[in-house]
């Protein structure tokens, strides 16, 4: 009874404190907010990084192989027989240039009727699938000796660029999650301290009767994870609003993009809730107990 008596009055003493220094506590809470909004931006960027590259493996397996025109059946057998002779070649499908275009048009969605009226610009081709996406610029290479082979394409370079372009974002917003990280320890350590000062009689009070450290500690704790718990809820429901938007945004422009080349808003949601909320009760708690070590003697 007495552990639960002792439980209540530091819960209610944190949050007391919380509305007791309401400058401090806002500028405290601003910081952890931004700090987990950046931390919520730079995760779902990476993650959706990490989704596209995992959804174009097989697109980055795939070479697309354009013949010349006019060939007899005969030679484009040739072709694939060579193709099928390449070592590393996991399968070969031949597709002429009308398959290419109303594949083309299928993907564009309700923007096909551009492709509309327009003389097909397309190649015969023949696409091929390599068993490991290491290789293909070997493969390629190899491929291109063939004879009858226009031209060969595939999409290594994009996605290349694309993982630098993903490894620079996380690496940066690292650096600056750390900091800004940093800043919000100092800002509410600073906040704690001064509710330790301004109850310093009342602490004296509590350790002449007997109080117990922990007893003395806990509300300043309390009042950290009450600041945590609110800057991570602010949080949060900004970079829903914030992703759902781009979301549905990219969904009308790019209209062709398939629904699994990002992340949807409830999977999303379910991991940057567990991100951000154990982020921002760590640094409201970690922020409490560095001010009360230093600035508490018990």
């Amino acid at each position: 009874m007495k552990l639960l008596s002792n439980f209540l009055y530091s819960v209610k003493q944190g949050i007391k404190g919380v509305f007791k220094n309401k400058t401090m506590t806002f500028i405290s809470i601003i910081s952890v907010s931004a700090s987990l909004i950046i931390l919520g931006i730079i995760t779902s960027i990476v993650l959706n990084a990490n989704q596209f590259i995992t959804m174009a493996e097989y697109e980055i397996n795939e070479i697309r192989i354009s013949i010349k025109d006019n060939l007899d059946k005969s030679s484009i057998d040739n072709i694939k027989y060579d193709l099928n002779n390449i070592k590393g070649i996991k399968s070969v499908e031949f597709k002429d240039k009308e398959t290419m275009l109303n594949d083309m048009k299928s993907s564009w969605g309700s923007d096909s009727y551009l492709l509309e009226g327009l003389e097909n610009p397309l190649d015969d081709c023949y696409i091929v699938t390599i068993e490991n996406s290491q290789k293909i610029k070997a493969i390629s290479s190899e491929i291109s000796t063939i004879n009858n082979i226009k031209g060969v394409e595939y999409h290594q370079d994009i996605v290349d660029n694309f993982i630098k372009i993903s490894d620079s974002i996380k690496n940066f917003g690292s650096v600056l999650i750390i900091f800004l990280i940093l800043i919000c320890l100092i800002i509410i350590s600073n906040t704690i301290k001064t509710r330790v000062y301004s109850k310093k009689e009342e602490i004296e009070v509590i350790k002449y009767v007997g109080g117990s450290d922990n007893f003395i500690r806990m509300p300043f704790i309390v009042e950290g994870f009450t600041i945590g718990i609110i800057g991570s809820t602010i949080a949060l429901v900004i970079c829903i609003y914030m992703y759902k938007y781009i979301i549905e945004n990219i969904n009308k422009t790019i209209n062709f993009m398939s629904d699994n080349m990002m992340i949807s808003v409830s999977n999303i949601a379910i991991f940057l809730t567990t991100t951000l909320f154990i982020t921002g009760i760590t640094i409201g708690v970690v922020g409490s107990v560095i001010s009360v070590k230093r600035h508490l003697k018990v």
